[in-house]
């Protein structure tokens, strides 16, 4: 008998077909990880910028046109809105 060293499965059966549903599951769990460190970047991003608009005084906030009571939703949106140029 001849040594070939090559590993024989039996007739019908493919490793491929047999690890997609694996690998499968793997891959949409790695898209919900990465989406959660996306999401927790941001966050953390919007806070960072909160932080800033903060620390600056009325008058700066006046200029920018920014009320203090709005820094979160200007944080937001300056996190989260594309620049298109001006």
């Amino acid at each position: 008998m001849k040594y070939d060293n090559t590993l024989s499965a039996p007739q019908g059966f493919s490793l491929r077909d047999a690890s997609a549903p694996v690998l499968g599951a793997l891959g949409t769990a790695a898209g919900k990880v990465g989406n959660l460190l996306a999401r927790g970047v941001t966050q953390m991003q919007i806070s960072r910028m909160q932080a800033v608009l903060n620390s600056m005084s009325d008058a700066q906030l006046e200029r920018a046109g920014i009320d203090r009571n709005q820094i979160p939703q200007h944080a937001q949106a300056l996190v989260t809105e594309e620049y298109d140029g001006l």
